[in-house]
């Protein structure tokens, strides 16, 4: 066995040994999350799609946008940034924003985006009553599905 298939070997196990160990505890949501999807266009033209970002616990949203980073030959942008004013829906939780890519012809490819997120945890006595915030860059992507499945 090689050293490479020996530590996947290893790593698998690990993962394995790690995920039955905590079999009967409670998934815990992850504390931020973010997603995209497309609607299936059954012809080129425009396309609606949506992207989500949300946190968990005590954490809230400060700021956020979502930026297109890369499309497949079949589609383009018609705004390669999602501002925060952008937004359909915010509460200090869950940002939404849709938005709109143009499908120039039939085929099927993947849209990927990053969503840059402040996300704020709640002040503690000794930190003089401030919140603590930090940026957040998650990746996201979305198959586009132009034309018949």
């Amino acid at each position: 066995m090689t050293g490479r298939a020996a530590l996947a070997s290893l790593c698998a196990s690990v993962s394995f040994a790690a995920s039955v160990a905590h079999a009967d505890e409670p998934v815990v949501p992850p504390p931020i999350g973010a997603s995209m999807q497309c609607d299936h266009a059954v012809q080129p033209g425009r396309m609606r799609c949506t992207a989500e970002v949300h946190v968990t616990g005590d954490r809230t949203i400060a700021w956020a946008d979502v930026t297109i980073v890369e499309l497949p030959e079949l589609a383009a942008a018609l705004k390669g940034r999602i501002g925060p004013t952008d937004a359909t829906a915010h509460d200090p939780t869950r940002t939404t924003w849709a938005f709109g890519l143009v499908a120039k012809k039939t085929g099927q490819g993947e849209a990927r985006a990053k969503v840059r997120v402040v996300v704020c945890e709640p002040a503690i006595a000794t930190d003089a009553g401030a919140p603590r915030c930090a940026p957040q860059v998650l990746d996201v992507k979305a198959t586009l599905l132009v034309g018949s499945s």
